[in-house]
């Protein structure tokens, strides 16, 4: 199956999420990825083991699942970059790849001569791509960041959550992982404008700054009227009512919203018609944006029964509705299965496991099977001999300690 970014080779130094996912996301497009990993560490995350999460006795537990998520189907280079031969090697690569992608913190490469400009001499068509915590410019750019930071400074944190809680981060490294997708989009329109003028350019994305773009419907609200909204609770800071999840008898469905076409057979269903025609209830702006009366009546309707006969009776009437899923629930989704979000992988240690897949789907071909996971540095000496290097070279970069 011939994928978009075949022939494109892409160097990673990068550590953890935001820099490893956009590589990854750019891997599930056809490219190929040379990970440079610390020569005694290897990448942060191949620390973070499953016994650091669910003990000891946790099944697969000195693996680590979060270096597979961000990995898999990359070549590992080993490399002390504190080493002068170990910079001429990245500057040897650089010669025969389209990107060089960091997310280590701005300047930090610039310091060791690979910075965009020093770079730009040895290959004027390299992009050279920056994940980074709070953009290219003013006083927060040198200042560290990580995900949570990030949701907290750009207002996300502080709507999420119930009315009278604490601010509440999201479940997950949405911050880190949204911000690496805004990064392969860059490095994707660099790559096109390349193909026009023959040469690369400097993209940098921040975690700081996707947070407050896919915030704009929330952020304009507050810049339009000065007021802040309310938290989100278990729908939006805007949507409530009809919006967000419900407990069944058994788990929790969510619903979407019930607009005025679909409101008499939710009603139906529901066993409240005789709500409506009520005014705190019938009308769609009342019902969906400021429900309080409606959210109460469901809280007592929905856990008399159990969360497959809603979603039966309720996707039948065309209701925006699914389940509140757990994540062993969606490991096991035929719906996911079909369209690559899972895949399957080979991993020499756990066996036969699910990962996560790819969210794009081109020319209806998906894929099922994922690259496997490299072991740190597997790939040195393959990656040193396709960039020239012999092997009396390749010992004497060995007897340096470089790799």
């Amino acid at each position: 199956m011939s994928k978009p970014l075949e022939g494109i080779k892409i160097i990673e130094i990068a550590q953890e999420i935001q820099g490893p996912f956009a590589s990854l996301f750019l891997s599930d497009l056809g490219a190929e990825i040379t990970k440079v990993e610390n020569r005694e560490t290897g990448d942060l995350s191949r620390w973070l083991t499953a016994e650091l999460i669910g003990g000891p006795k946790v099944k697969n537990a000195k693996v680590s699942h979060y270096y597979i998520a961000m990995n898999r189907g990359k070549r590992s280079i080993t490399l002390d970059l504190k080493k002068s031969a170990a910079i001429d090697v990245v500057r040897r690569l650089v010669k025969t790849h389209d990107v060089l992608l960091t997310n280590y913190r701005p300047g930090v490469l610039d310091r060791l001569g690979l910075g965009f400009e020093e770079l730009r001499q040895v290959n004027p068509r390299l992009i050279y791509a920056q994940a980074s915590s709070w953009g290219p410019k003013g006083p927060w750019t040198m200042r560290p960041s990580r995900d949570t930071l990030a949701q907290a400074a750009s207002g996300l944190m502080s709507k999420t959550g119930m009315p009278g809680d604490p601010p509440l981060a999201a479940g997950a490294a949405v911050a880190d992982q949204a911000g690496a997708l805004t990064l392969a989009g860059g490095v994707l329109a660099a790559l096109y404008a390349r193909e026009r003028t023959g040469e690369g350019q400097r993209v940098d994305a921040s975690i700081y700054g996707t947070m407050i773009a896919i915030q704009g419907f929330e952020l304009n609200y507050a810049s339009m009227t000065g007021e802040e909204s309310e938290r989100a609770g278990r729908g939006h800071p805007f949507l409530h009512g009809v919006w967000g999840a419900f407990r069944t008898s058994d788990g929790y469905v969510c619903i979407a919203g019930v607009d005025d076409q679909r409101w008499p057979r939710f009603c139906q269903i529901m066993g409240i018609e005789h709500v409506q025609n009520d005014p705190e209830c019938g009308d769609n702006a009342t019902r969906n944006f400021h429900g309080n009366r409606i959210e109460a009546i469901l809280d007592g309707i929905f856990p008399k029964k159990s969360t497959a006969e809603w979603l039966k009776e309720l996707n039948e009437a065309d209701i925006l509705v699914t389940e509140v899923a757990s994540h062993q629930q969606v490991l096991a989704s035929e719906q996911a299965r079909l369209n690559g979000y899972l895949m399957n992988l080979d991993h020499p240690m756990v066996g036969h496991m699910t990962v996560t897949g790819c969210p794009i789907t081109l020319n209806g071909e998906t894929t099922h099977e994922a690259k496997p996971v490299a072991e740190h540095g597997q790939h040195t000496e393959e990656i040193l001999l396709e960039a020239g290097y012999t092997w009396e070279e390749i010992g004497a970069l060995r007897d340096a300690e470089a790799i």
